[in-house]
């Protein structure tokens, strides 16, 4: 909306003015060193008592997260100008990890720990409050044949975020590479170029380059032809390589030949029509290519680093699919700027980025490809509180029930990074196969500020099988990380086994200043989401054959329903992964565990979502600005029943979901040290409803003791023993964030 474009163009005026080039105002031969900082120290606070690290959220093993404790880094900003053509710049920095004020120094622990929780104190940099050298750049200005030449560090926020787009892990500077601008013809005519070393982290098959990483690389190449003030266009490629040793090559004499592990190409034109002050248009087309070594070169021992997945089950994690794809991604924006003088202006949007897209190095978080608003960020993660796998013992949630509460970003690759974040910063969503179209009015009338939206989106990804009927459900190419089984769209899942999947999105935002002392802010926004997915819609699919499971104390006989047949002519079945369910007892009535998968209905989801907020803000002081605010979610789902079962790994989430959120801001800045804080309390419930044919179980000590239920509470085990409870949730969470910043 409004809000989001107007957040986007300063992203890329602040990335333009740290690009531009030297000036000859600053030419001085004399080499000059100047020398500043921050301090920051963040106090976490939160009732569910984790205190794995200083930040809300992780997915990475070993890292750990939390709600509570207190940590201070400390960053010190270095730049040279060495002469009038020559600066060198770099940063010393800290980073929030486990450095909790209670390690005191970090001294002692336990090398041989979980290191979590600061527990291996001085010998783990993770606590021991280490200080890396980040963000080193030196950047050229010669005044010939190239604007401006940079040697090292850098976000690369320049170039496309479909394509390449500004990488941040923890830092936005941790990137390395080359980059050279230049210009000709009056500058009508602009080009980047770049050869980026690819992160060896997440850049590749199973968020991994291999084992010979360091000649790893992406090229990039973009320029742009501005003809007059009303049409430009432009073009962007880039190249991918991570290579390998190639295994049969062991004489060094003459050097070692190398072999690729995975390929990626991206190419993409642009171009915009700028009819004045009032009407502007402009279009961008992508084709990708992919390629991950599917040979088994590298062996199949997943321990090997060199090791590329051909397959990734139901359930798989990787940055990108197996095998070889290619696909197109494409969008169109319009904007009307007050054609009617009356202060209404209206964005539209129509996209369509491919179900195979693959871009290693598109933007992962913090850019915004999309106009629509997307999902709400207070669901995403699977189950209902956000968890990881919430049917088995020991899976806490990963964010908490209020999930994050700032607005919702929408990035063009599965490789989306939420990581190390707390709850109120944006979160990204995997936008992969998303198409629709996007409307937001936006009207503007003196303390009055309206936007709307309304957006329409169908999916690349509707399919059944995978798209393939040659290949069983457990055998495919695509990473399926948490698959959709939360409330909303969980962040990472781009692709489901069976998905029939239309959203639409309905938002209303509204500010007001009232004409009271310093002006108070009223603000407010209304959001619905209507969400269907039939996701298996053909007979064929379904696991057993007809009144396989005839009820009562009948146990199921087992006779499996084909819908295809792989490449070697063996049956394919959905009771690959879909059994049948086991005869349970209680109270001397005998029935299935849970309801058999007998009709293409027993998986339908249908969602109907509003959330609505108020609140109103103060200048108190000079200094101090505060507000207070009050949101409402409500979900209505029927995300399939038992014999559904979220597929297997999460908590079920069909029912009636209430979630209420108060919510105190402020913000004090004195005299160059700047204050914020954010504390919420949230209440609600969740009420189940699974539907009928299945009997109820009751839950034993062990059960209780763990997924916290009472004992004798009713709920049911799923096929793979998780434990799905049938009681209403209740819940009461407090968590706070505060900071304080200090500039010398």
């Amino acid at each position: 909306m409004k809000t989001k474009s107007l957040r986007k163009g300063a992203v890329a005026l602040t990335a333009a003015a740290t690009l531009l080039p030297a000036t000859a105002s600053l030419a001085q031969e004399a080499p000059k060193l100047q020398i500043g900082g921050t301090t920051y120290t963040k106090w976490l606070y939160g009732n569910t008592r984790q205190q794995g690290a200083m930040y809300n959220f992780t997915t990475i093993p070993g890292e750990g997260s939390g709600d509570n404790g207190i940590g201070t880094e400390l960053e010190l900003l270095l730049n040279a100008r060495l002469s009038s053509a020559v600066e060198v710049r770099g940063r010393i920095h800290s980073r929030f990890s486990q450095n909790f004020w209670s390690n005191f120094g970090g001294f002692g622990g336990n090398p041989s720990g979980p290191c979590i929780n600061g527990d291996c104190g001085e010998f783990d940099a993770r606590s021991n409050q280490y200080i890396k050298l980040r963000g080193l750049a030196v950047t050229l200005t010669p005044g010939y044949l190239v604007d401006s030449a940079t040697i090292g560090a850098n976000d690369f926020g320049q170039f496309d975020p479909y394509v390449v787009g500004r990488i941040r892990y923890i830092d936005r500077d941790n990137a390395y590479g080359v980059l050279v601008q230049g210009s000709a013809l009056d500058r009508k005519l602009t080009y980047d170029v770049a050869g980026i070393s690819l992160p060896r982290l997440w850049a590749g098959p199973n968020y991994k380059t291999g084992a010979f990483h360091t000649t790893d690389a992406s090229y990039v190449f973009q320029t742009k032809y501005t003809f007059n003030d009303m049409f430009d266009v432009g073009g962007i490629f880039q190249y991918a390589i991570d290579n390998e040793l190639e295994t049969g090559d062991t004489n060094v004499d003459n050097g070692r030949n190398l072999f690729p592990r995975f390929r990626n190409g991206v190419g993409g034109v642009k171009a915009g029509f700028h009819m004045g002050s009032v009407l502007d248009v402009r279009g961008s087309f992508y084709r990708s290519y992919m390629h991950a070594e599917d040979t088994n070169y590298f062996g199949t021992d997943g321990n090997d680093p060199r090791w590329v997945p051909k397959s990734f089950g139901i359930n798989g994690y990787s940055p990108v699919p197996a095998g070889r794809h290619e696909d197109n991604t494409w969008k169109v924006d319009l904007t009307l700027n007050d054609p009617l003088e009356i202060g209404l202006s209206l964005n539209a949007q129509a996209f369509s980025i491919g179900a195979d897209y693959v871009a290693v190095m598109a933007a992962r978080r913090e850019s915004d490809v999309l106009l629509t608003e997307g999902h709400d960020a207070s669901f995403a993660f699977p189950g209902p509180n956000n968890a990881k796998y919430g049917v088995f013992a020991g899976n806490p949630s990963a964010i908490g029930y209020g999930g994050w509460t700032s607005e919702t970003q929408q990035v063009a690759t599965l490789n989306v990074d939420n990581e190390f974040t707390d709850f109120d910063e944006p979160m990204a969503e995997t936008a992969i196969g998303w198409k629709g179209l996007t409307f937001n009015p936006v009207y503007s009338n003196g303390a009055l500020d309206l936007a709307g939206e309304y957006s329409f989106i169908t999916y690349n990804t509707n399919w059944q099988a995978w798209g393939d009927d040659n290949r069983s459900i457990t055998d495919t190419q695509y990473p399926g990380a948490e698959l959709d089984s939360g409330v909303l769209h969980n962040f990472r899942s781009a692709y489901q086994p069976f998905q029939e999947k239309q959203t639409q999105i309905l938002a209303l935002k509204a500010r007001y200043v009232l004409d009271f002392g310093r002006g108070i802010d009223v603000f407010g926004k209304v959001k619905y989401i209507h969400d269907t997915d039939k996701r298996l819609n053909d007979k064929k699919y379904l696991p057993y054959q007809d009144g396989d499971c005839p009820g009562g104390d009948v146990a199921c006989a087992g006779n499996r329903r084909n819908y295809g047949t792989d490449a070697n002519g063996n049956p394919l079945s959905t009771a690959d992964f879909y059994g049948n369910p086991g005869l349970v007892t209680r109270d001397g009535v005998s029935g299935y565990q849970f309801k058999p998968f007998d009709d293409i209905s027993d998986d339908d989801r249908v969602l109907n979502y509003t959330s609505f907020n108020l609140g109103a803000g103060y200048q108190l002081t000079d200094d101090l600005y505060a507000s207070l605010s009050y949101t409402k979610f409500m979900a209505d789902l029927q995300d399939g029943n038992t014999a559904f079962q979220s597929y297997n790994l999460h908590q079920m989430v069909s029912g009636k979901h209430d979630k209420n959120l108060v919510s105190l801001k402020a913000k004090y800045i004195l005299a160059g040290v700047e204050f914020g804080l954010e504390g919420q309390y949230l209440f609600g419930s969740y009420t189940p409803e699974y539907g009928t044919g299945y009997l109820a179980q009751q839950a034993d000590e062990k059960i209780a003791s763990d997924h916290g239920v009472a004992v004798g509470s009713l709920g049911f085990t799923n096929r793979y023993n998780g434990w799905n409870p049938l009681d209403t949730r209740s819940f009461e969470h407090v968590r706070l964030k505060a900071f304080m910043k200090a500039q010398f």
